[in-house]
């Protein structure tokens, strides 16, 4: 394997491999985050070439030269007919097998997934979580035809829903039951706002800032698709419409405690809610799905209730990001100030081994004193407006795992 391959394999390592990675690599190491195109996902294709299999979903077979090709399955969303996944079923891991395989029955899409990460994560095990990310071996089902139920199903603890890359969602609570995402019992996400757990199972608490969707979310229209619940019903972004998340939408439109709402083209959906409890799902609106969690066999009711504990883990690590603001298609140098004293056993002194802002990696990194000064090139297809988190590594010494710093909230893209 040639030192790009290699330094570009974040999610298959573990933190013995860092250093080596980090001799390999040294402080400069990764391409720039991948654009799509959106015309690839966006189709012109009419509804007499599309054959619905049910509700939103349809399939498009190819013709003639390319007649024997796997059909595509797409999604109407908005009126138009969308390719939510031929781009996430590339082999991201290089094990010969698709992230993602996609089939259907009379009443379901059938999805079986790896459960991996096609955007950067963090080195994992790392000094604030000890679990790898491994390679799963998921089958899910959605419902075709999402129905409502009479009775809001509890959110199961595992997985909850699936991101369109094949990462599953969990609620947004740690073991115990108190509120991972932020607080005193806040858990150690990286800047796309995953991590494992014991078995590897690489899994997001909530918006996952990282995930490719069809469309370049502008905030300018109502948000893409990101994900889907495992009643069916499809997770959209923050936005519902120009400048207004849906989260601030009060009156008959508010969400729900689920997170959901209805409008006339889209049907009952839900949508994220950056830095707002249940951040993704509160509960489930629609029937479930029951072979998607063991747990459904005796669901439990009533949406989810906050259980943030006060207090702060990880807010003062990183004083400060400046720019907050990064510009979409702009390579730009962004300083990184740092609290040594607040990490878990005090930051090394050199040049941290990755830094990442959202999906975002520095492509040359520098430090001068306490501020690390990172060279971070932003596609043009960067979404817009959200706050991204932002962590650093500093690769392994005496044995130890590496050592991670981060800061949420801590930048955002915007237009020039």
């Amino acid at each position: 394997m040639d030192s790009e391959r290699l330094c570009s394999s974040r999610v298959a390592v573990t933190w013995i491999a860092a250093s080596i990675l980090q001799m390999v690599c040294g402080a400069v190491p990764f391409a720039a985050a991948q654009e799509i195109s959106v015309e690839s996902q966006v189709t012109t294709l009419t509804d007499g070439q599309v054959e619905v299999i049910g509700g939103h979903w349809g399939i498009h077979r190819a013709s003639g030269a390319d007649a024997s090709a796997t059909p595509k399955y797409l999604y109407r969303d908005g009126g138009k007919w969308v390719d939510l996944f031929s781009y996430h079923m590339l082999d991201s891991n290089k094990d010969g097998i698709p992230n993602m395989s996609i089939s259907h029955d009379a009443n379901n899409l059938i999805i079986k997934s790896q459960g991996y990460p096609n955007h950067p994560t963090a080195i994992f095990p790392n000094s604030d979580n000890p679990n790898t990310i491994r390679v799963q071996d998921f089958t899910f089902r959605l419902p075709l035809v999402p129905k409502k139920s009479d009775k809001i199903t509890r959110l199961p603890m595992g997985p909850v829903g699936m991101s369109l890359n094949g990462v599953v969602f969990f609620n947004p609570f740690e073991m115990a039951g108190l509120n991972a995402v932020e607080g005193y019992d806040e858990v150690w996400l990286d800047a796309c706002c995953g991590h494992p757990q014991q078995t590897g199972v690489y899994h997001y608490h909530k918006y996952p800032t990282c995930v490719k969707s069809p469309f370049v979310d502008t905030g300018k229209s109502h948000s893409p698709i990101i994900g889907f619940g495992f009643d069916g019903y499809p997770v959209y972004g923050p936005y519902e419409s120009e400048s207004l998340r849906a989260m601030d939408i009060t009156g008959d439109q508010a969400l729900d405690v689920c997170n959901g709402h209805e409008d006339s083209q889209r049907g009952y959906h839900y949508h994220v809610t950056p830095n707002r409890f249940p951040y993704i799902l509160g509960g489930y609106a629609g029937v479930v799905e029951p072979s998607n969690n063991r747990e459904f066999r005796r669901p439990r009711l009533g949406a989810i209730e906050d259980q943030t504990q006060p207090g702060e883990k990880y807010a003062s690590q990183i004083v400060s990001v400046v720019p907050g603001t990064l510009l979409q298609g702009k390579s730009q140098t962004v300083r990184i100030t740092i609290d040594p004293t607040k990490a878990r056993r005090g930051v090394p002194q050199g040049v941290p081994s990755w830094v990442q802002i959202g999906p975002y990696e520095a492509l040359e990194v520098e430090r001068e004193g306490d501020t690390i000064v990172a060279k971070i090139d932003v596609p043009k297809d960067a979404s817009l407006g959200v706050l991204l988190d932002c962590h650093l590594e500093f690769g392994a010494t005496d044995g130890r795992r590496p050592l991670v710093i981060k800061r949420n909230n801590a930048a955002r893209v915007s237009v020039e």
